[in-house]
């Protein structure tokens, strides 16, 4: 077995990979992420030698336990849709590990890394998109199987008509094109596909942020039916905080790469700490149209992931004063456990608390 050692204080999870901020060696990890970095490389033109880094995701770590679902969080180029693609190994990482049961990836064999793409699929957003519109239904979700085992036409067959039916499509619809499904439909396809070869986990990338909304709570209920059946272990990227509510067991808020809050999903969305994921949440449109709300609006803008700030990345958009002399300003601060399975990147500048103690009224930030 091959694990980047133990911590520092011995803690390491039960298959010996170590602890990080933000994780429980007691976890029954399925995928354990540590210390993950990407960074891309950019400049003024193909040949120029002098390139800066995009810093799309900056030491991150988390751990997927069996059965559980894990999601990702945070606006529009925070980084979670990388993490996902490292972690789906379409993207190689700059530094850091991603350890399947124990076993560091990026040193699997060829017949290692085989297993681990059976054991790992994907659902995609969009369920147009995802679907090869020139191949029937039965064609799409039953190539797997041809392509990773040695079933028969006819095995594969009818293991195609039992995903059909598990996933609330009739088996006859295997003879069918894309083209002749509604997009939930086309997503339940896509669901069957994933399951063809019996993984351990699935990557949820927006699962239903394509689809009507009537249709968002049938496929949510279908994947989290799907889990109890199967033990499955989810990652969820999403932008939608009620589904990450109702989908996720643990969540991680990140912003400009770097993971702000993570923990518990109850205990963060009933008292989160961090300005950022305050924001967000304010942001989401309530349950009922008669229930108000205030939105806090952070100032300033979001600077670019290829000058970052040195310390806390944050501390450009927070509404409270800066001390440029602290360390925190220089240097990345950590993420600190404040209670049971609840971790936040806490600096003086960071948390609701601090906005209370300077007096900050956040609701003059409400639109």
């Amino acid at each position: 077995m091959t694990t980047n050692g133990t911590s520092s204080n011995g803690a390491a999870n039960r298959y010996g990979v170590a602890n990080a901020p933000g994780v429980d060696s007691s976890s029954d990890a399925i995928i354990s992420v540590r210390h993950l970095r990407k960074w891309f490389p950019v400049g003024n033109s193909f040949l120029s030698r002098n390139k800066s880094l995009l810093k799309a995701v900056d030491d991150v770590s988390f751990d997927i336990e069996r059965g559980k679902t894990m999601g990702l969080v945070g606006e529009s180029g925070c980084g979670k849709t990388t993490t996902l693609k490292v972690m789906l190994g379409l993207e190689e990482p700059t530094s850091g590990q991603v350890f399947f049961e124990g076993e560091d990836v990026a040193t699997l064999s060829r017949a290692g890394k085989r297993e681990l793409r059976s054991s790992l699929q994907a659902v995609f957003q969009d369920p147009w998109a995802s679907l090869n519109p020139r191949m029937r239904v039965g064609s799409i979700i039953g190539e797997p199987l041809e392509v990773n085992t040695t079933m028969t036409k006819q095995q594969i067959a009818s293991r195609v008509q039992e995903l059909l039916e598990e996933v609330g499509l009739p088996a006859y619809q295997a003879s069918l094109f894309p083209h002749e499904f509604s997009g939930g439909q086309r997503q339940r396809i896509g669901v069957a596909r994933a399951l063809s070869l019996n993984p351990k986990i699935i990557a949820l990338d927006e699962p239903v942020s394509a689809l009507d909304v009537s249709i968002r709570a049938q496929i949510m209920n279908l994947l989290v039916d799907l889990q109890q059946e199967h033990g499955l272990a989810y990652i969820m990227v999403a932008h939608n905080l009620a589904t990450v509510r109702y989908m996720c067991d643990r969540m991680a808020v990140m912003y400009l790469g770097v993971v702000q809050e993570m923990g518990d999903t109850e205990s963060i969305f009933n008292n989160p700490v961090h300005l950022y994921t305050n924001a967000l949440l304010s942001a989401a449109l309530p349950s009922h149209p008669d229930i108000q709300r205030e939105e806090i609006v952070l100032p300033g803008e979001v600077v670019s992931p290829v000058d970052p700030p040195e310390g806390d990345v944050f501390m450009t958009r927070t509404p409270l004063e800066v001390d440029p002399n602290h360390e925190y300003a220089k240097s990345r601060p950590p993420l600190i456990e404040i209670e049971p399975d609840h971790w936040v990147v806490e600096t003086p500048w960071s948390t609701i608390g601090n906005a209370q103690e300077q007096g900050v009224d956040l609701t003059t930030l409400v639109e």
